[in-house]
């Protein structure tokens, strides 16, 4: 289960390997999704793989009590894919 803060700023990183595709040409976006609301974050890819997304502030979208579903899209030569998935 992920940690979602409300009351703070974060930044999702993790490390991506994209086999046949360029990072640089590729994009990298959180969504999160509750029962009555889904919000995206664009995040960024450098060449190295190193992917990282900051996640605003949620305080006044989400109680802290909210519950659903956070993953990771990665947009690489027109395909997209979802290489992590979580619940919060």
């Amino acid at each position: 289960m992920y940690k979602l803060y409300t009351d703070k700023q974060e930044t999702f990183e993790c490390d991506l390997f994209l086999e046949g595709a360029d990072l640089k040409e590729s994009s990298a976006r959180i969504v999160v999704e509750s029962e009555d609301l889904t919000l995206m974050f664009k995040g960024t890819i450098d060449d190295k793989g190193n992917c990282k997304v900051p996640i605003k502030k949620l305080k006044g979208l989400m109680s802290e009590n909210t519950t659903g579903d956070i993953k990771l899209e990665v947009i690489a030569e027109d395909t997209l894919i979802e290489p992590w998935q979580s619940d919060f």
